[in-house]
């Protein structure tokens, strides 16, 4: 997965400076070495144990793979150095040896570009570089074709590394592990200047040489994208995973290049694509969140449709998840989900006989009726058995700002009550004809 993010980003998000600075080649390079490594750091581990000498390491089982495997990749300053000390080796034939570090000098050299040179001035250090290892290469097969009786085969892999410098297409296809290795190569060593146009025309050259059902589908996903084929390439994403094809598609709306793969899509790709990886989360006991989140992101009204609908079907099996929920629906404005959510929690908190909170959820959405019918229960509690004790839910109601008729009158009365039995008539009775004139008392009390 990274792997194609990574490459995406090389493609469509790499800021493009004057200069060298246009080449693909450097950062196609890197994407390759970073989530395809080679070689493999066990064999370099292997190869460079206990810092060998020349003829040591002109012993080493697997040496000569694992030079040309550097120079298919572009590790030509690690293979420089190896081809130097192997140039002192007494185990190498005086041929093979003198070739080493010549080869060595030219893998030196190599010229690599900069954001300060221009492509005119690069390009005439790269055609010297290139004409020096094209006769060198000329030399080495002159050597060996001149000798075919006796087999040197640090000469024959010499040669086999020179060409790949060369940028033979043949040799490195032959030495290349995979099909990425060949783009990589030909452009490093033939295209050095190559801009992320002509990928699509190279891939197909080097794809044609092998068989479709040997791809994986990172494979296929890989060469839809060195393609440009969009439309063809955000469904492969999806079928590696869901998170990448919603980021995908998101990312290419905000750089403005979905336009051809709406063409395609009988609907909008990146809502579909945002959709579909929330369907993962929202079924998640810990992940609903984060899927809520996802669809706020849609800001289309098919999105937020869906959102609201999602919204009110999460069980609010505690108050804190409930919280959350409510929390989600006021940060997008789902008002339907907002209401019916704090109705809800309203009604359950009422028959668990947690009044005040239940008179707390209902004001919320402007539910007088139900306050009404809490706070009557209340009064008909204390008519029923003749003891004032909802003074703490009232205080906890008030203390929240509420202001609701049948709740100061609860609250008046018990003021009424207090003073009353504290033999504090004055006060009781302004309190009651208070009560009175605002006619804030229910018909029934």
């Amino acid at each position: 997965m990274h792997a194609i993010w990574h490459l995406f980003e090389i493609i469509y998000l790499t800021t493009v400076a004057p200069g060298l600075s246009t080449s693909i080649v450097p950062y196609f390079m890197e994407w390759l070495n970073i989530n395809f490594p080679a070689p493999s750091a066990d064999e370099g581990r292997r190869i460079a144990e206990g810092s060998p000498t020349a003829d040591e390491l002109a012993k080493r089982d697997g040496l000569w793979s694992y030079l040309k495997k550097l120079a298919i990749r572009g590790h030509v300053s690690i293979l420089a150095n190896m081809l130097e000390k192997l140039g002192h080796s007494q185990l190498l034939s005086a041929a093979a040896a003198r070739w080493a570090s010549t080869i060595s000098e030219i893998s030196r050299k190599m010229p690599l570009g900069s954001n300060e040179e221009t492509t005119g001035s690069f390009n005439a250090r790269w055609k010297r570089w290139n004409e020096e290892v094209r006769n060198t290469a000329t030399a080495v097969k002159g050597l060996l074709s001149s000798d075919k009786k006796s087999k040197d085969l640090a000469l024959e892999s010499l040669f086999t590394i020179v060409e790949i410098l060369r940028g033979d297409v043949d040799t490195i296809s032959a030495e290349s592990d995979l099909w990425q290795d060949i783009i990589g190569a030909v452009m490093l060593y033939s295209e050095p200047t190559a801009q992320a146009g002509r990928l699509p025309s190279l891939v197909n050259v080097v794809v044609e040489q092998y068989e479709s059902d040997a791809f994986t589908e990172l494979d296929r996903a890989l060469v839809a994208l060195l393609n440009h084929d969009l439309p063809e390439f955000l469904p492969l994403c999806s079928h590696i995973d869901h998170w990448l094809s919603a980021h995908i598609a998101d990312l290419m709306e905000h750089i403005t290049i979905m336009d051809i793969c709406k063409k395609v899509f009988a609907v909008n790709p990146r809502e579909h694509y945002i959709l579909a990886l929330c369907e993962t989360y929202l079924g998640h006991e810990n992940l609903w969140r984060v899927g809520l989140d996802y669809l706020g992101m849609c800001k289309t009204r098919a999105g937020i449709s869906v959102m609201e609908e999602y919204a009110m079907r999460i069980p609010l099996d505690s108050d804190r998840k409930a919280e959350q929920v409510l929390r989600v629906c006021d940060k997008y404005k789902l008002k339907t989900a907002y209401d019916r959510i704090h109705r809800q929690l309203g009604r359950q908190k009422w028959q668990r006989g947690r009044l005040g909170a239940a008179i707390g959820h209902f004001s919320k959405v402007g539910d007088n009726s139900s306050i009404s019918m809490v706070c009557d229960q209340l009064w008909s509690e204390y008519l029923g058995s003749g003891n004032l004790t909802y003074g703490p839910v009232i205080d906890g109601v008030l203390a929240t700002g509420l202001k609701h008729d049948r709740v100061l009158f609860l609250s008046k009365y018990r003021d009424f009550h207090e003073c009353y039995k504290s033999a504090e008539h004055v006060q009781a009775g302004k309190i009651l004809l208070s009560i009175l004139v605002s006619e804030i008392a229910p018909l029934h009390a």
